[in-house]
């Protein structure tokens, strides 16, 4: 499925949290990576890694990142469709700016990764796709309707993918986090320790997660470790999508 010089991947979110994690544990693999993001990586480049910079919103930047992958390196194996913004509101008073741009951002724009990439994929023979859902797609979430809207399309999504693209050797499935540390989330620890620590309590683990745990789990996935696992919404959450929300773990009452 890839050449002497090692596999390719395409990394969106790239630029921290767990598209950052997610770039360093395929470099870690020697794995090649396109990274992805509105603005530069933290991390530095090397021989094995190219950036794009844009909006993933854009078509134009989904066939940007594409043709890195051609150009730097040859062909792609792998796409990881991480990016993604959160959005919360009254439904009768939000504005409708904000529930599009969630929508664009987390759903659609993950069609339009999909739309570029899927011929690179096809050329190479096959490959692996993960797109990042959120447990919040399982269910109802006080105040955050238009993210867990989204992240329940790109779940659908990635089901409908896996079928579509199987008989071409592609695997589609998708990761689901909890609560996890990244940059966006750190912050909810000082503004509001009361959600912060509801949110801990509702894990059995009794611990928010970190984002290289997530970024093994995406790994995983694209592995050949996982070669029969394909259209999975696998959620990386502690647990916390296990309760029916009848009670707290215990500890906690």
């Amino acid at each position: 499925m890839n050449d002497a010089a090692g596999p390719v991947a395409i990394v969106t979110g790239a630029a921290s949290g767990i598209g950052l994690a997610t770039v360093a544990w395929l470099r870690a693999a020697d794995v090649r990576v396109v990274a992805v993001d509105r603005a530069p990586a933290e991390s530095a480049t090397d021989d094995g890694m190219v950036t794009v910079t844009g909006d993933i919103t854009d078509p134009a930047t989904n066939e940007a990142m594409r043709d890195a992958a051609v150009d730097a390196f040859g062909g792609l194996d792998h796409l990881v469709l991480n990016a993604g913004v959160s959005g919360r509101g009254d439904i009768a008073t939000i504005d409708l700016a904000t529930v599009d741009r969630v929508i664009d951002v987390n759903l659609r724009a993950t069609v339009l990764g999909l739309r570029a990439c899927v011929p690179a994929l096809r050329q190479r023979g096959g490959g692996s796709v993960v797109l990042t859902a959120s447990v919040s797609a399982f269910g109802g979430e006080p105040d955050r309707w238009p993210y867990s809207a989204a992240k329940a399309g790109v779940v659908s999504l990635a089901r409908s993918m896996a079928i579509d693209l199987g008989r071409d050797r592609i695997r589609v499935n998708a990761v689901c986090p909890g609560p996890i540390h990244t940059g966006i989330s750190r912050h909810i620890a000082d503004t509001d320790p009361e959600r912060y620590g509801y949110l801990r309590d509702s894990i059995p683990l009794s611990r928010w997660g970190e984002a290289d745990e997530v970024a093994a789990v995406i790994g995983f996935l694209l592995s050949p470790a996982s070669s029969f696992v394909n259209g999975v919404a696998l959620p990386v959450d502690g647990g916390q999508s296990a309760r029916n929300g009848q009670g707290q773990p215990p500890g906690t009452w």
